[in-house]
């Protein structure tokens, strides 16, 4: 049975989606009339959505000036991926195994990256960020600790954007991507424990050198 999302959940996934590719680009203010009119909703079930996301710090807010993109932070950045390279890989050995169908999955996300990476990584650059996003929740899904799960995946959903901005300025993904193959082989061959050093390991080095490519807060 295909569920049915609530209008407020369809319209933050729309607004993630535009602050991921930059159509909503950092620190613009939102003209929430226009951004209503464009999505083809009222304000208030708008409103209801930011107001979500600003719960969850996708979005900031001044008092009577409405929502604003947050920053793109190279040292916020830093520190959340900190805490994921601790947190996924955690995760990760508390799953017994990751099923076939996502390890088929994976395979499949690996493919179209180097794909995309053949053809002009800058001009993917979206496409390979959410190869990052896609990656973590293909393999923790069987994680029991779904708490644990939320908060990597809201820490993953934030880093998107700057995977995304940091692949636009010159991060070049082709080592990361060979990486992500050796997890890939690890993860089919249920080596659950080396993939979780090996995971932790390519968190912490590719996101400190996709951080050098991030604009540092003024």
């Amino acid at each position: 049975m295909i569920e049915r999302q609530p209008l407020r959940k369809q319209v933050q996934k729309e607004i993630l989606a535009r602050i991921a590719d930059n159509r909503l680009p950092p620190e613009m203010r939102i003209n929430e009339s226009h951004l209503a009119l464009d999505l083809g909703i009222s304000r208030t079930p708008l409103r209801e959505a930011m107001l979500g996301l600003e719960a969850l710090g996708f979005l900031n807010s001044d008092m009577g000036r409405g929502f604003v993109v947050p920053p793109i932070s190279s040292e916020d950045f830093r520190q959340s991926q900190a805490m994921l390279a601790k947190m996924a890989p955690y995760a990760l050995g508390l799953t017994a195994a990751v099923p076939a169908s996502q390890i088929m999955e994976l395979s499949n996300l690996l493919g179209r990256g180097r794909l995309k990476l053949k053809q002009d990584a800058k001009a993917n650059g979206q496409v390979l960020a959410d190869l990052v996003c896609r990656w973590t929740v293909l393999t923790i899904s069987g994680c029991t600790n779904h708490m644990l799960v939320s908060d990597i995946n809201r820490l993953d959903a934030l880093a998107r954007r700057c995977w995304h901005q940091a692949i636009r300025q010159g991060f070049d993904p082709t080592a990361m991507l060979d990486s992500y193959a050796e997890l890939y082989e690890l993860l089919r061959g249920q080596n659950t424990d080396a993939a979780v050093v090996l995971w932790e390991n390519h968190i912490t080095q590719f996101s400190a050198e996709a951080a050098r490519h991030l604009v540092a807060p003024s």
